[in-house]
C-alpha cells in the first residue's frame, strides 16, 4: 500500500518542523504550506527561509498557500490524503484560523484524515483556566467540537508538555535558562519530547484505531514532579539548588500582571502543575502503574498501548543531554 501523502500546515514552527521530519523519516510524500512571501527569495525572514530550504532538500515539497485563501488552501489540499495542521496559539483568532482549513478538506473531498493543532494539554476543562489560556484553549477547543460535527475523518493529538519548553528551565517559564543556584517549584508533569510526540502522530495518521478519536501520549516513565526534575538538574550540575515554592495566590498575580507570551505559560503552568486541572494533568496515570488505558473513554485511545515498541526519551535523557 503506498504511503499517505502529508500536507503540513505550519510546518516552519515549534512543533511544525518536527512533524515534517517524522513524516519524511516515515516515507510519506511531505509538503509544507507557506505563504509566499515566506518561500520566495525575498522573505523577511531569513531563519524561516533557511528552514524551508533544509526541509526542501530532506525531500519535502514546498507549496505557496495561505490559510486566509481558499482557493490557495483548496488546491495545496488536491494532492494530500492526509492535513496536518500545527498553526500557532498566539491568539484565539490564529487557532480558529484552522476552521478554514476544515472548510477546505469539506470542499477538497479527497482528505482522509485531518489532525488538528494541539498536541499539548487536554481541553476539556479550559473555562477553569486562568486567562489568557482560557480563552486560547477554550478556542482550540471550539475547533475540536466543530471538527467533530463536520465528520471529517480525524485525529486529535495530546501529549502535555513538550521537552524543549520546560526542561532546560527546570519547569520555571521565568527562567533566562538552567537553574544555576535556585529553583522554582510547582507541581506534577508529563514531558513528551517533541519528536517522540511527532513520530507517533505520522504513525496515527493511516491507523484505524485512532480514527475520531483523541490519541493521549503518556509514557508513565514522563511522569514528573518538579521535585524529581529539579533533583535530575542538581545531579547533571554536581550541587544543590535552592528550591523557591510558589503559592497559587502569587502565582496567580503573575499571571494577571505578566506580558504575553508569559501570562499564558504561566496561566498554563498554573492549570497543569498547580491547580491540578484533570484533564490538563495526567489523569491520575502512575509512573510504571496501572494500564493507561483504564482512564480512557470509547473517544479516547493510548499511545503506549497502540505503538508498545515505541522507545520514548525520558527526562532524564533529555536533561543529560543538554549543555550547561
Amino acid at each position: 500500500m503506498a504511503s499517505s501523502r502529508i500536507l503540513v500546515i505550519g510546518g516552519t514552527g515549534r512543533i511544525g518542523r518536527h512533524l515534517v521530519a517524522a513524516s519524511l523519516n516515515a516515507g510519506h510524500p511531505t509538503a509544507v504550506l507557506v505563504r509566499p512571501a515566506t518561500a520566495g527569495a525575498g522573505a523577511d525572514d531569513p531563519v524561516r527561509a533557511k528552514l524551508l530550504e533544509e526541509l526542501h532538500n530532506h525531500g519535502a515539497r514546498i507549496v505557496n498557500g495561505d490559510i486566509k485563501d481558499h482557493e490557495s488552501l483548496v488546491a495545496a489540499m488536491e494532492h494530500a490524503d492526509v492535513v496536518i495542521s500545527a498553526v500557532g496559539h498566539t491568539s484565539p483568532e490564529e487557532v480558529e484560523s484552522q476552521l478554514k482549513i476544515m472548510r477546505a478538506i469539506q470542499d477538497t473531498g479527497n482528505v482522509k484524515r485531518f489532525v488538528p493543532s494541539e498536541y499539548g494539554c487536554n481541553l476539556e476543562l479550559a473555562d477553569q483556566m486562568l486567562e489568557p489560556a482560557r480563552s486560547i484553549l477554550g478556542a482550540k477547543l471550539r475547533v475540536r467540537e466543530a471538527l467533530r460535527a463536520s465528520e471529517i475523518p480525524h485525529t486529535i493529538i495530546c501529549s502535555y508538555w513538550n521537552h524543549g519548553f520546560l526542561l532546560p528551565k527546570a519547569g520555571d517559564p521565568e527562567a533566562d535558562g538552567p537553574p544555576v543556584t535556585r529553583v522554582t517549584i510547582f507541581g506534577d508533569a508529563m514531558f513528551v519530547n517533541e519528536k517522540d510526540m511527532s513520530t507517533v502522530t505520522i504513525k496515527a495518521v493511516d491507523d484505524p484505531r485512532t480514527l475520531n478519536k483523541v490519541l493521549h501520549v503518556r509514557p508513565p516513565a514522563n511522569l514528573c514532579s518538579l521535585h524529581q526534575l529539579v533533583s535530575l538538574w542538581e545531579r547533571k550540575i554536581g550541587k544543590n539548588l535552592e528550591k523557591c515554592y510558589i503559592l497559587e495566590e502569587e502565582l496567580t498575580r503573575k499571571v494577571q500582571t505578566s506580558p504575553f507570551p508569559l501570562n499564558f505559560q504561566l496561566a498554563m503552568v498554573h492549570s497543569t502543575l498547580l491547580a491540578g486541572v484533570p484533564s490538563a494533568a495526567c489523569e491520575q496515570i502512575t509512573v510504571g502503574g496501572d494500564d493507561a488505558s483504564d482512564n480512557c473513554n470509547d473517544n479516547e485511545v493510548e499511545a503506549t498501548e497502540l505503538y508498545p515498541s515505541m522507545n520514548y526519551v525520558s527526562v532524564e535523557e533529555y536533561i543529560n543531554g543538554l549543555i550547561v
